[in-house]
């Protein structure tokens, strides 16, 4: 991205509601243009797709960086399988990180299955994260068109992990590359 993106730049912030805080709230105060959503794990397809189109709606649709926790990055990826390619070309970098397996959705039509992202993704887990086996997320990041990481950190990804220091120099990373 050149520095004029860079500087317009909104970050959406995509957590699982039932989560305690952790570091997608530090970083939420770490950016300067951030949207937040949270999502229910337990809400359908549809109702993911919705609300994930009222967040990007306050975004400035040109440049946006998406991270995504939990259920939040299975409700991304439900919303992206209906974006039109103009606004999947806006995203210029995802993080998925530790999408849990017990809040998969399936549909008709097979919208999680069939969802693609566009521009540099990562799917990220942590080591022997129980709720992310690590074999079902690198299948996952393959079919969506991500690269799969272990994160130097175990566990969901839950925690508050200093700010996920890790994450973020990844996310820049991305941006910059």
């Amino acid at each position: 991205m050149r520095s004029n993106e860079l500087e317009d730049l909104n970050l959406l912030l995509i957590r699982d509601a039932a989560e305690a805080p952790m570091w997608l709230d530090r970083w939420a105060l770490s950016y300067p243009t951030v949207h937040t959503l949270s999502v229910n794990a337990h809400d359908n397809i549809e109702t993911w797709q919705a609300a994930v189109a009222e967040a990007w709606s306050g975004t400035n649709r040109h440049t946006v960086a998406v991270v995504a926790h939990g259920s939040g990055a299975l409700a991304l990826m439900a919303w992206l399988y209906q974006a039109d390619i103009l606004t999947q070309k806006a995203l210029r970098a995802t993080i998925l990180a530790a999408h849990s397996q017990s809040a998969w959705r399936e549909d008709a039509n097979h919208t999680l299955l069939r969802a693609r992202l566009n521009g540099r993704a990562a799917v990220v887990v942590g080591a022997n994260d129980e709720q992310c086996p690590a074999e079902w997320a690198r299948g996952l990041a393959h079919n969506w068109g991500a690269r799969f990481f272990t994160a130097p950190q175990a566990g969901h990804l839950n925690g508050d992990l200093h700010g996920w220091q890790w994450g973020m120099k990844l996310l820049q990373e991305m941006l910059l590359s």
